[in-house]
């Protein structure tokens, strides 16, 4: 009897102790702020706590509008060539294309789920450029002119050029993701997703003789694409306290694209301004694959406001993106327009991005 007592009594005690350390346990996974820093303590072995932005209220819906300042770069954009024929050896300075900053947005909604705190998001980004470059010699000094570099038909030689760049990209992007710690003070949110891409290239260049390029050759030029497959990446936020943080981003896609239409039209008016001679060049549904690497480098601050009902992030950043293979403009060799190339250029885009989120 009194041994039975004493196992009663022991398996108490066990028990009692066993539901005060579960009851603590419990107490410290619900004891830190999500997307706020961690004590060690907190940190459960094996399980990557949530880090994820978590309100209060029923809907758990965010909304993102980003403001963007990006400047596009594509290769192989060269108006042409300054020559001289008059010095030993003969110099060439290249025409550059000239291009400029120019503003845009992006605008996203996301929802949290409660299946392992997923999270899902689905934004839209809006971009519209156009450049370029104009140049002007003195026609009354022959041995310096414009030598062309689009393969234009001419029997003289240029004073004047000019080129016009137009660049619209639309990119649709969803998200499926889980931001987590994996620190005390940092945390992951790596996701899957899947993009569309349309992007919309036009390019007219314009030489001749005089500043009112009359007998003027030209080279017109369109490139028209859409793509569709699938994006990774990952978004690191590097928490400094009292909301403020450090965040670096990194992406990458890969697309099935078709050029719907690339259509080039090089050719030379006459005098009265009427097409003395030209050739057009037309590829319809070009099927390939393109590729798109991302990365950015900010910072940000948010807070919970209202007993944790709603919550707003600001954040700015620096981003740099390329676009492989995009410049799909063909360039014809010699003035009769009979034997082209395509050049294959990137577009690189680097800029600002100032971005407001609010949860509710």
């Amino acid at each position: 009897m009194n041994q039975f007592t004493k196992t009663k009594n022991w398996i108490i005690t066990s028990l009692l102790l066993t539901t005060a350390s579960f009851a603590n346990d419990k107490c410290a996974k619900k004891s830190f702020e999500q997307n706020r820093e961690m004590n060690y303590l907190q940190m459960v072995p094996a399980y990557n706590a949530p880090s994820r932005i978590d309100v209060r209220g029923s809907w758990d819906v965010y909304a993102e509008a980003s403001f963007t300042f990006w400047q596009p770069i594509q290769d192989n954009m060269d108006l042409g060539f300054v020559m001289s024929d008059s010095s030993v050896p003969s110099t060439q300075n290249v025409i550059n294309m000239d291009f400029n900053y120019v503003p845009g947005f992006k605008t996203g909604l996301g929802i949290n789920f409660d299946h392992d705190n997923w999270d899902s998001y689905l934004e839209y980004t809006w971009f519209r450029s156009e450049h370029g470059n104009i140049t002007h010699l003195d026609p009354t000094n022959t041995n310096v002119f414009i030598n062309n570099n689009w393969g234009t038909p001419s029997s003289t030689h240029f004073f004047d050029a000019k080129e016009h760049l137009r660049l619209h990209m639309d990119l649709l992007d969803w998200e499926l993701a889980r931001s987590y710690y994996v620190g005390t003070k940092l945390s992951f949110r790596p996701f899957f997703a899947a993009r569309a891409a349309w992007i919309r290239q036009k390019m007219n260049v314009v030489y001749g003789q005089d500043e009112n390029f009359t007998s003027a050759a030209f080279s017109k030029n369109k490139s028209h694409s859409w793509g569709i497959g699938p994006r990774a990446g990952l978004y690191s936020h590097w928490i400094l306290g009292s909301g403020v943080r450090l965040y670096g981003n990194t992406m990458a896609d890969i697309l099935f694209t078709q050029y719907r239409r690339l259509k080039t039209f090089n050719g030379q008016n006459d005098a009265s301004g009427a097409l003395a001679s030209g050739t057009k060049t037309i590829q319809k549904d070009l099927n390939c694959l393109r590729t798109h690497l991302e990365a950015e480098l900010g910072l940000g601050w948010g807070s919970y406001f209202d007993n944790n009902n709603w919550h707003i992030d600001l954040s700015a950043g620096y981003g740099f993106q390329v676009f492989f293979d995009q410049n799909m403009f063909r360039k014809f060799t010699d003035e009769d327009s009979q034997t082209s190339f395509n050049p294959n250029g990137n577009i690189y885009l680097h800029g600002l991005t100032a971005t407001a989120r609010f949860d509710f």
